[in-house]
């Protein structure tokens, strides 16, 4: 009995014992002092965070953050470093979550804590430092396109979704401060008879008017040998349509140089739907070298397999123009056309070409100018002349000059088809060896040339101070020197020699047409008495 007594005894005593141990262990407690981080994307610091923990722990953290220690006891300083949410500075990156996870205190049995900190890191907003506007909105962007054109830099900010630079209002440059600068005001161009060559930056993209009009363009210009000019200096591989061009522009120049009001030198490019309106003034030019200005454009040229079209254009603009007499053969003087002043293409025969197609001149022409027209002064080569009408009058007062109402000269591989003069010629000639004809003065060349259709109404005046009348006038043209094959014209108007009518009638009228080489080259040619 005593025996079983001090065992009992004993098992009472340990029980104590165990069930005092158990009160006496300890509690798992921690606790941070941040429950939250947020960081920036492109720099983000470190984070430092305070734990006190009483027990062992394990930290986990996204594949993002790093931390200064993954597991530990007791109290420490955590220092945790994000990885940048920047990939570059055009790239933009979405806002990334996670979770920062300590875990201690043993899980198994029951006693174990858990502290989550909410981790958020911002995403990268890329913010364009020159955002489009879709198009050109007012003068003040228009400056900023001119200089960013000029300087060879991106025009995204005023291209529309296509990628064309639009304008999407009028523009008055009255009051602009500009001083004088045109888009690719600093191109270099070397424009011989057959060839064209750019040495800087034209503007090579697609300019939509949107059938917007520009006014004030009132530039004053002394153009240097090799410069062209106009609100376009140079375009290449470009196009320019639906803008109207209004304003007055007044050049000279010292050497071989090319100028149009809406463009200067037009090389394998397209204008199209264009209206220019206004003034044109020449102060003076050297005599021995050719000038060409343009209504539209300066110098038009076409080469390598790519032409340059001149389509719909409608030009309004008077032109007061004293230059250089025509020298020689070769274009060596100031010359001027409604349109375009000088076009051509390298070579003709590779299908490279010039077309100026339903464009109407409306301008008068006041000028000393050794070649003049309404619609091109010259057909150089490759170039076509198709559905076009002057109604503008010339009064031309040059020693020796080459003029006709649509054309002055044309050469190898030139067409002209269904062009139509209403304009007026009043020409007073110091000699007598200028040639004035109602559609062009002189078509030299045979070479792949076609002359179909088109009619003279005009009348056409000539005054020689000489003494001598001029050899070489006519209701269609001067002189018809080749076997350029003609067909389908109407010959009508009057013709007026140092102030004596001829008598025109459908009995005589192909004795005034003009001089012809060769006859069997002319036919069909209708006669309609001027009304």
């Amino acid at each position: 009995m005593k025996q079983i007594f001090k065992s009992i005894v004993a098992l009472l005593c340990c029980g104590a014992i165990f069930a005092s141990c158990e009160q006496e262990a300890p509690k798992a407690e921690m606790s941070a002092d941040l429950t939250s981080i947020e960081v920036e994307a492109q720099n983000p610091e470190e984070v430092a965070v305070t734990l006190t923990a009483n027990t062992s722990w394990l930290l986990t953290t996204p594949k993002w953050v790093s931390a200064s220690a993954t597991y530990g006891n007791g109290n420490t300083i955590l220092i945790f470093t994000v990885e940048p949410n920047y990939k570059n500075e055009t790239t933009s990156t979405l806002a990334r979550q996670g979770e920062i996870k300590i875990s201690g205190g043993g899980t198994l049995t029951g006693k174990g804590v858990v502290i989550t900190i909410p981790i958020t890191q911002e995403g990268y907003t890329y913010v364009d430092p020159n955002p489009s506007l879709g198009g050109i909105p007012d003068v003040d962007e228009f400056v900023d396109f001119i200089k960013a054109a000029n300087s060879g830099g991106p025009l995204k900010r005023w291209t529309a979704e296509n990628g064309d630079v639009v304008l999407l209002a009028d523009i008055n440059l009255s009051n602009a401060n500009i001083d004088w600068q045109a888009i690719a005001d600093e191109t270099d161009v070397t424009n011989s008879n057959n060839d064209c060559a750019i040495t800087s930056t034209p503007f090579t993209g697609v300019f939509d008017g949107d059938n917007h009009k520009i006014t004030g363009f009132n530039p004053t210009v002394a153009l240097a040998t090799n410069k062209t000019f106009g609100l376009f200096c140079a375009i290449s591989g470009a196009t320019i349509k639906n803008v109207e061009l209004d304003g007055t522009m007044t050049v000279s120049a010292t050497g071989q140089a090319d100028a149009g009001m809406l463009v200067g030198t037009a090389y394998n490019s397209t204008i199209r739907n264009v209206k220019v309106s206004g003034k044109l003034v020449l102060t003076g030019s050297t005599a021995s070298k050719r000038f060409a200005l343009g209504g539209v454009c300066g110098f038009a040229m076409a080469k390598e397999m790519i032409n340059t079209v001149i389509e719909g254009a409608t030009v309004d603009v008077e032109v007061d123009a004293v230059g250089g007499t025509n020298q020689a053969n070769g274009a060596t003087c100031a010359m001027y056309g409604g349109i375009v002043g000088f076009a051509t293409a390298v070579n003709a025969a590779d299908n490279s070409i010039v077309i100026i197609k339903d464009c109407v001149n409306n301008g008068n022409m006041n000028v000393t100018l050794g070649r003049c027209s309404g619609i091109c002064a010259t057909m150089n080569t490759g170039t076509t002349l198709e559905n076009c009408t002057n109604n503008g009058n010339q009064v031309n007062k040059i020693k020796d000059g080459r003029l006709g109402n649509i054309v002055c000269n044309m050469s190898h591989y030139c067409h002209l088809i269904n062009c139509v003069n209403n304009g007026d010629i009043d020409a007073t000639v110091e000699g007598y060896k200028g040639t004035v004809g109602g559609i062009f003065a002189l078509a030299g060349s045979a070479n792949g040339c076609t002359i179909t259709g088109g009619a003279n109404y005009g009348t056409i005046k000539t005054l020689s101070t000489a003494g001598t009348s001029l050899k070489y006038v006519g209701l269609l043209w001067a002189n018809h020197n080749n076997t350029i094959p003609t067909s389908g014209l109407i010959a009508s108007g009057r013709i007026i020699i140092d102030g004596v009518e001829r008598e025109i009638n459908a009995s005589n009228y192909m004795e005034s047409i003009g001089s012809i080489k060769y006859p069997d080259s002319v036919t069909d040619i209708t006669w309609v008495a001027p009304k």
